[in-house]
């Protein structure tokens, strides 16, 4: 395992991604990270939505749509000024979160008639005509959000991955898991990234961010080793301290 400085990137399953950050333009002034973690609880109230009606869990479902609906209503009373939005584009951003509070309201209703069907085509409603919509109009051509949410997010699934393998004993999917783990830490650690993706354009604050990313690095590589000789109590253990030493001391710092 090579954990890199300020010149080098390793070549993997994120070069896609990698493409799409540095084509991307630095990010609007104003701090869009109250938005990213809005937008991810929406991403998992969507998500949760689709689990309940496979499950016919009809009370998550509600519960979920219900989230979508405040942080719609929460949003709405935020200074878009800040967010990095112009001010000309406030009604029609107003607009489409005002559709995605309409619509939670109507899979509320449908989560509370056991409406399976209805519940389906609520949710290709909010997210083609809200979520997906809104996308196209602000976030694609400002690149705003972009880069870290690509990043983040990409890191939250892979931990779940790796969770699922330790529970299903499946040590290839855990080892895996860990492998794009280093991969996304290495490619987060280039100077290009932190600059375009995390708006970190002095090198103090980046040296800082990629502390912090060798942390997590060398913890998924233990992940790694422990998987490889299905050890699942370490596999564990190191978990833990990526999230400590790595994830939640960073955010302490820079979130």
């Amino acid at each position: 395992m090579k954990i890199l400085g300020a010149g080098g990137v390793k070549s993997g399953s994120l070069s896609v991604a990698l493409l799409i950050v540095l084509a991307a333009p630095l990010p609007a002034r104003g701090d869009v990270r109250p938005l990213s973690r809005l937008m991810l609880t929406n991403l998992q109230a969507t998500n949760s939505i689709g689990e309940g009606v496979a499950t016919e869990d009809y009370a998550a479902v509600e519960t979920a749509a219900r989230d979508l609906e405040s942080s719609a209503r929460e949003l709405r009373t935020w200074d878009a000024g800040r967010l990095g939005f112009r001010p000309a584009n406030r009604a029609a951003f107003d607009r489409y979160l005002k559709q995605q509070e309409e619509i939670a309201g109507w899979l509320m209703a449908a989560a509370r008639r056991k409406d399976s069907p209805a519940i389906v085509a609520g949710l290709d409603r909010v997210l083609g005509e809200s979520c997906l919509s809104c996308h196209r109009e602000f976030r694609d051509r400002q690149g705003i959000l972009k880069g870290s949410t690509i990043f983040m997010t990409s890191f939250v699934n892979t931990w779940k991955e790796i969770n699922r393998g330790l529970l299903l004993n499946d040590f290839t999917l855990v080892a895996r898991g860990a492998r794009t783990l280093e991969t996304t830490g290495q490619v987060m650690s280039w100077d290009p990234v932190l600059q375009a993706s995390f708006n970190l354009s002095q090198e103090a604050q980046r040296n800082k961010f990629r502390a912090h990313l060798n942390e997590m690095i060398g913890a998924a590589g233990r992940v790694e080793d422990a998987a490889t000789r299905g050890e699942s109590d370490a596999v564990r253990k190191a978990l833990v301290e990526m999230w400590r030493s790595g994830c939640l001391s960073c955010h302490q710092e820079f979130r």
